[in-house]
């Protein structure tokens, strides 16, 4: 297993400052789990947000890492993040913020220090956790784990969220001022309604819970309505939606697997996706054995046990690192 990668390298890989041998380590690392590799697209996502306020500020990097360091040092109601061996460059990207972690909510919330722009970016991130928070506008959101969200401070005047990972949005609609969640180059615009967003580096997917949604790409648009959805490849050209037959987005908002005549094959998928498993399916007539049961989240080796009671006519073994399901 590869050694515990430092945030101070992981910045430096993203801003191309690292040895080979150091890419050859991090690119160990990134292969060992969903959960590394998701974490290093939450710390480019941070990073492309701190960039946006640090060429918006003029003040001297080193003053500001000194304000930073005395304000973390006052701050006795929150854990704050500190930044391993602080170096020019990565300073001047994020002497202008303060990152404060919440006990209660276990996100990262990203805030300037510099007065001038105070008003400008607020990111929020969640590592292992997932974190409902109420918007300036009454909005609310339910932020899956290794994932982020930023926005203006100025929001009730440009609702505007930029999204990495996976968010529910219960909408407060407000016809003068539209909600837009930016994520992978497109923009979902709500008509009054909730919805799930997964942005991924290779795929988008959004789901209609109520209402309407509005996706646009470039000069394309589609409406989606309640149980609609899109799922749009980085390399499609068209948007086609089709109709969404599961509840199994909201895995993490309510931590259940609410299973009603659900084809193996999803559930695999979505086992798969979660939990970073190898799980692979022997005989293409068990691809659509309906499963109807409600899965409490747990660990893979619990879940799989209870498929297996339900469906007594699978059969479970595990080869090395994949688990293979068959008669």
């Amino acid at each position: 297993m590869t050694e515990e990668i430092s945030d101070d390298l992981l910045v430096r890989h993203i801003l191309g400052e690292t040895t080979p041998a150091e890419e050859q380590l991090i690119s160990q690392w990134i292969n060992e789990s969903n959960t590394n590799a998701k974490k290093l697209e939450q710390f480019r996502f941070i990073l492309e947000s701190s960039k946006e306020l640090a060429m918006e500020s003029p003040a001297d990097e080193e003053i500001q890492w000194e304000k930073f360091k005395a304000k973390r040092a006052s701050n006795r109601n929150s854990i704050i993040v500190p930044m391993n061996k602080p170096y020019k460059l990565w300073l001047q990207i994020v002497a202008s913020i303060f990152l404060i972690c919440g006990l209660a909510t276990g996100g990262y919330y990203i805030f300037n220090l510099n007065s001038n722009i105070a008003d400008k970016l607020i990111t929020v991130t969640t590592q292992n956790n997932v974190l409902t928070d109420t918007l300036p506008d009454g909005s609310t959101v339910q932020l899956n784990s290794h994932s982020s969200i930023n926005y203006s401070n100025n929001f009730k005047k440009q609702r505007t969220i930029k999204l990495s990972g996976e968010a529910f949005f219960i909408v407060k609609h407000n016809a003068d001022i539209p909600f837009t969640v930016q994520a992978a180059n497109v923009n979902i615009r709500d008509i009054g309604t909730s919805f799930n967003v997964k942005s991924k580096p290779d795929y988008l997917e959004v789901i209609v819970e109520t209402g309407i949604v509005k996706v646009s790409r470039q000069a394309a648009s589609i409406v989606l309505k309640r149980h609609e959805m899109i799922h749009l490849l980085s390399t499609d050209k068209n948007l086609s939606k089709e109709t969404n037959s599961d509840l199994l987005y909201s895995y993490y908002r309510n931590g259940q697997f609410e299973l009603n005549n659900t084809p193996l094959s999803r559930i695999v998928a979505v086992f798969n996706e979660i939990y970073g498993a190898h799980i692979r399916i022997e005989g293409q007539d068990l691809n659509n054995i309906p499963l109807t049961v409600t899965l409490k989240k747990d660990s893979l080796e619990k879940m799989l046990q209870i498929l297996l009671l339900t469906s007594p006519e699978l059969k479970m073994k595990k080869s090395g690192d994949e688990i293979i399901l068959t008669k």
